[in-house]
């Protein structure tokens, strides 16, 4: 688990490659996909790595998907959100798989 709030990108910036870095920190790339990456590197940084070997529109695309998933259900649940229930409940909770 993560405490306080890192910079985005800051985990993943020691796992990825620096054009990987670079791509992830534009647009279509959201803070919600900042943070699955981040995610992704802290708890798996070694399939994280592999995927990024597979190529890097693999790995982008994989982000995108991901980060739409998430932002979709979030969205769906922002009274849940309002009344204190944490982000990782709330995806647990509609069966999102939050990993690699």
């Amino acid at each position: 688990m993560l405490s306080g709030n890192p910079m985005p990108l800051s985990i993943a910036a020691k796992v990825l490659q620096k054009a990987t870095i670079s791509q992830l920190a534009k647009d279509p790339f959201t803070p919600q996909g900042w943070k699955i990456v981040d995610r992704w590197a802290f708890n798996s940084p070694e399939k994280l790595v592999e995927l990024e070997q597979q190529g890097e529109i693999k790995l982008m695309n994989r982000v995108l998907e991901q980060q739409r998933l998430e932002v979709q259900v979030l969205s769906e649940s922002l009274e849940q959100r309002n009344n204190g229930v944490a982000e990782h409940e709330i995806l647990a909770a509609n069966e999102v798989q939050t990993e690699l």
